[in-house]
């Protein structure tokens, strides 16, 4: 058995959703970071070898924090376990107020988020971060909630 969120045992065979960034996209951001890496050490251009080594620093920082923060979000019957740059902790269903997924439309593009109300904490979620979409995780979160 393992821990659950506020430290007592957990049985095992307990349904548990955890959602994160798609491991697909962490991967290839890693290999053009090294191929940004590879072309900035051969660039003869000293304007070039700055950008190439920018994006390669960002493609990094991307991976970094796919591989450091995964699982984004974790859901149990115990409540939400976030874990990002910003916020990390467990979330008790008790402090949970809402569970919303926000859509935007700003110059033609639509975005969805996950936004979880947890009092004097507003943990947002992209599609991303996600690795799914918004509106479906909250509606998988919906179900665990007692």
């Amino acid at each position: 058995m393992d821990k659950g969120l506020d430290g007592g045992a957990v049985d095992n065979r307990a349904p548990i959703l955890r959602f994160g960034p798609d491991r697909r996209l962490t991967a290839l951001s890693g290999v053009l970071a090294l191929i940004a890496i590879v072309a900035a050490v051969l660039a003869s251009d000293p304007a070039g070898r700055l950008l190439l080594a920018g994006a390669a620093l960002v493609l990094l920082a991307y991976t970094a924090t796919d591989l450091i923060y995964w699982p984004r979000l974790t859901v149990s019957a115990d409540g939400l376990l976030v874990r990002t740059p910003a916020t990390r902790g467990p979330i008790p269903w008790s402090e949970v107020e809402a569970i919303r997924a926000d859509s935007r439309q700003r110059a033609g593009l639509r975005s969805v988020t996950l936004e979880i109300d947890a009092g004097d904490r507003l943990v947002v979620f992209s599609r991303r971060a996600l690795g799914a979409d918004p509106a479906d995780v909250a509606g998988l979160i919906s179900a665990f909630r007692p």
